[in-house]
């Protein structure tokens, strides 16, 4: 494969002023902007953080962000209840966030996350695709009955991944409207305040410490339960919330973005679709590839270096902060050949979609189903699927965080005369 060769460039002095407010940017700009920097400054770039206070580094080059993802002398947990530079004034390392695994490091968080995958493995995945399909088929019924012109994400797509997710956690359909803003809130950055943020943050913790209660008294064929009675688990019930918060507000929001960005793509490029429904073998290797091009957005979560560490052609320096940050990596062209383009037979390194090392996301197999379901039902409806309005500048409205809306026209399957 032929891909560039990755040189050291000079060490950038003025730290680079990262984004907030991830619902609000348009990240063509943001990423054009870090893909300039890794081209003309190297891998690792110093950064200043909208929130919180320290040095601060942006991982942007694809090996320099798995080295900070798998290097155990970056760490996520000595940050927690600290002011360290951060992306969003609340971004889940301060009170009255719940410890949970993913503010876990070494033996202590290996060990949680290990039963935890126990209970997320592949096979109880698949043992949920029969129910997700039903899910899904129904939702597409609803999204049809409104007819041509509909907005799929709110009709359809985020409608998907809130079930599965519930389901999964054992939350009764009925009850997610008690907290679902306040998660969407924290996930998409429009928290403006601690007040506004840590109220927010209560209200999913009130629900789901009353979730465990219940559980404890009525064990059910879900997540939460299954954790309790794990004679293998070291869960407290503070941490079990603490679980039901990071996979509800992770499992719903990420998922609905990434879904609802290849159906964009798809909606915007019919030669694409048609593809795709008339070479199913594609769809896995399509997949990845997706997930790869697709951004979930342009956050992640600080580690902190335990002591010095050379990284990219520079030194970051004990309790200094660094971001690594997935989606200009999975664009790296010293590792994807043509990376701005989608190409359904790419070999090679895979992508960062889902993180690397001990905090990779451990539902990323229940975000492929999700994801190869959806797709399969839509291709299987639909004989003609287009956006309401294409435009020339799509490919840069799709990397947003997520489409705020994809109106689409269609053709059902058997109409088309």
């Amino acid at each position: 494969m032929n891909v560039q060769e990755k040189s050291v460039k000079a060490p950038v002095e003025v730290p680079y002023p990262m984004q907030s407010r991830q619902d609000l940017i348009v990240a063509a700009e943001l990423e054009e902007e870090l893909g300039t920097l890794r081209h003309d400054y190297g891998s690792v770039v110093p950064a200043l953080m909208p929130f919180g206070e320290g040095k601060c580094w942006i991982a942007i080059g694809y090996e320099e962000v798995r080295q900070v993802m798998s290097d155990e002398r970056f760490v996520v947990w000595k940050h927690r209840g600290n002011n360290y530079p951060r992306l969003r004034f609340n971004e889940g390392n301060r009170p009255p966030f719940r410890m949970a695994f993913d503010k876990m490091d070494g033996p202590e968080q290996i060990a949680r996350r290990r039963v935890l995958a126990k209970h997320l493995s592949a096979r109880r995945v698949m043992g949920m695709r029969e129910e997700t399909r039903n899910k899904i088929e129904n939702f597409l019924d609803g999204f049809i009955a409104h007819g041509q012109g509909a907005d799929m994400m709110k009709k359809f797509v985020e409608h998907v991944p809130l079930a599965v997710i519930s389901d999964l956690l054992g939350v009764p359909a009925d009850e997610t409207d008690i907290f679902l803003e306040a998660a969407l809130d924290h996930m998409n950055g429009r928290i403006t305040s601690e007040e506004q943020a840590n109220a927010h943050i209560n209200k999913v913790n009130a629900y789901f410490d009353h979730l465990v209660a219940r559980r404890h008294e009525e064990p059910g064929d879900d997540l939460i339960s299954a954790l309790l009675n794990d004679v293998g688990g070291t869960w407290d019930d503070e941490e079990l919330g603490g679980v039901g918060f990071v996979l509800l507000t992770a499992g719903h929001d990420s998922t609905a973005s990434i879904i609802g960005g290849i159906l964009f793509w798809l909606a915007h490029d019919p030669e694409r679709f048609a593809y795709l429904k008339h070479n199913r073998e594609v769809l896995p290797r399509a997949i990845e590839e997706f997930l790869r091009v697709v951004p979930a957005g342009t956050g992640t979560r600080v580690r902190i270096a335990t002591e010095d560490v050379e990284i990219g052609g520079v030194v970051v320096k004990k309790d200094d902060g660094i971001h690594p940050v997935v989606h200009p990596a999975n664009f790296d062209e010293t590792v994807f050949e043509n990376p701005d383009e989608l190409n359904f037979a790419r070999e090679g390194e895979t992508h960062l979609r889902f993180g690397f090392g001990s905090h990779a996301c451990p539902g990323n197999q229940l975000a492929r189903m999700e994801i190869r379901e959806v797709l399969d039902a839509v291709l299987n409806r639909f004989a003609t699927f287009e956006a309401v309005n294409p435009s020339e500048n799509w490919r840069g409205e799709m990397l947003m965080r997520g489409p705020k809306e994809l109106k689409v026209n269609w053709t059902l399957e058997g109409d088309e005369n």
